[in-house]
C-alpha cells in the first residue's frame, strides 16, 4: 500500500513539473508578444508627428541624416533603417533620414566627358545618376557622354536623376586570327597593326631551331575570332649565340596631346620580354622621356588610359 502511495505521488510530481514548464513557456510567449510591436511606416510623416507615434509605441527615434529631396517637403521623413511591418522589441532605436526640402540647382553640361568625370560633375551639382545607355559611335570616344537628359543649363530640384547616353566607340570589327607561327616579330607587328589589333605580351624561348625573333606560339590560335579588345600573346624563338640579340638601350620620348592631365602607359615588347616602363599621369604638353633595355626588334606601345595612342618600331 505504501508503494502505491509513493508511485502515485511521483506521478503527480511529474505531471506537476510538466504543467509548470508548459505554463512558463506560455508566460514567456505572452511576455514576448507584449514586448514586441510591428514597426510603423514613418515615411512621409513630419518628424514631430513621427516622434509622437514612436513615443506611444515605446520606440526611440533618432535622426541619422538630413538631405535635400525633390519629393518630400522639409521636415518629413524620407527613409527609416527598419522596414515597415517588421517585428521589433519595444525600446528599439530607429534611425531616420529627414528631408531638408528641395533646392534649385543648375544641370551641368557633361556631354563629351568621360563617364567617371560626368558622374563627379553630376554628384557635385547635388544630382543623381539616372539611366545609363550605351551605343556605338564612330565619332565619340569610348565611355564619353553623347547626350544627357534633362539638358544642361536647366534649373531643377536637387536630387533628380540625370540620364546619360554614352558611346562604346566605333562598332567592333571582328577578324579571323591569322597564323603567325614562322613569321618574323616585326612582320607580325605590322600584320596585327593593319587590322587594328595589338599585342598584349611577348615572351621568348631558347632551344628552337627557328631563327631568333621567329614566332613559335600564339594565343588566340589561328582561326579564332578576335577584335581590337582581344588580348594577344606571342612567344618568339631566341638563340643566345645570336650577336644581334645583345641587349641595347632605346630612348622613348612622348608628349601628351590631351588638353587635360592623362594617364599615360608605355609598354615595351622585345625578345627581352614585355615591360611597362611608364605608368603615370602626364600633364598637357609635358614631355615623357624614358629608356628601356631590349633585345632584337622592339615595339613600343603608348596608351592614354586604355586607348592605344601611338606605336613605334625599333628594328635591330
Amino acid at each position: 500500500m505504501e508503494k502505491v502511495k509513493v508511485s502515485y505521488i511521483l506521478k503527480l510530481s511529474v505531471i506537476g513539473f510538466i504543467l509548470m514548464i508548459a505554463a512558463a513557456a506560455t508566460i514567456n510567449r505572452v511576455i514576448s508578444a507584449l514586448s514586441t510591436i510591428s514597426m510603423p511606416d514613418l515615411t512621409g510623416l513630419k518628424l514631430e508627428r513621427a516622434q509622437k507615434i514612436s513615443a506611444g509605441m515605446k520606440i526611440e527615434l533618432k535622426v541619422e541624416d538630413e538631405i535635400n529631396s525633390p519629393i518630400y517637403e522639409a521636415g518629413s521623413i524620407i527613409a527609416q533603417d527598419i522596414q515597415a511591418r517588421s517585428e521589433i522589441k519595444k525600446g528599439r532605436t530607429v534611425y531616420v533620414v529627414v528631408s531638408k526640402g528641395f533646392k534649385l540647382v543648375r544641370i551641368p553640361d557633361v556631354t563629351n566627358r568621360p563617364r567617371a568625370e560626368a558622374l563627379v560633375m553630376i554628384k557635385n551639382a547635388d544630382l543623381l545618376e539616372g539611366f545609363d545607355t550605351i551605343i556605338a559611335s564612330p565619332f565619340i570616344k569610348d565611355t564619353n557622354v553623347i547626350s544627357q537628359s534633362p539638358d544642361a543649363g536647366q534649373e531643377v530640384p536637387a536630387g533628380i536623376r540625370i540620364n546619360l547616353l554614352r558611346s562604346s566607340g566605333p562598332r567592333t570589327k571582328n577578324f579571323i586570327m591569322p597564323r603567325l607561327a614562322g613569321k618574323d616579330t616585326l612582320e607580325v607587328f605590322s600584320i596585327l597593326k593593319n587590322k587594328g589589333l595589338h599585342i598584349d605580351s611577348l615572351s621568348s624561348e631558347a632551344g628552337s631551331t627557328a631563327a631568333s625573333g621567329t614566332i613559335i606560339a600564339q594565343s588566340p590560335q589561328s582561326g579564332y575570332m578576335v577584335n581590337e579588345k582581344s588580348a594577344i600573346t606571342l612567344k618568339a624563338s631566341i638563340n643566345e649565340n645570336d650577336l644581334r640579340l645583345k641587349k641595347r638601350i632605346i630612348n622613348i620620348s612622348y608628349t601628351s596631346e590631351s588638353a587635360t592631365p592623362q594617364l599615360i602607359r608605355i609598354n615595351v615588347l622585345s625578345l627581352n620580354g614585355s615591360e611597362t616602363v611608364y605608368n603615370e599621369v602626364a600633364q598637357p604638353n609635358d614631355p615623357v622621356n624614358v629608356s628601356a633595355a631590349v633585345r632584337g626588334q622592339a615595339v613600343v606601345q603608348i596608351y592614354g588610359g586604355i586607348e592605344l595612342l601611338k606605336e613605334m618600331e625599333f628594328p635591330n
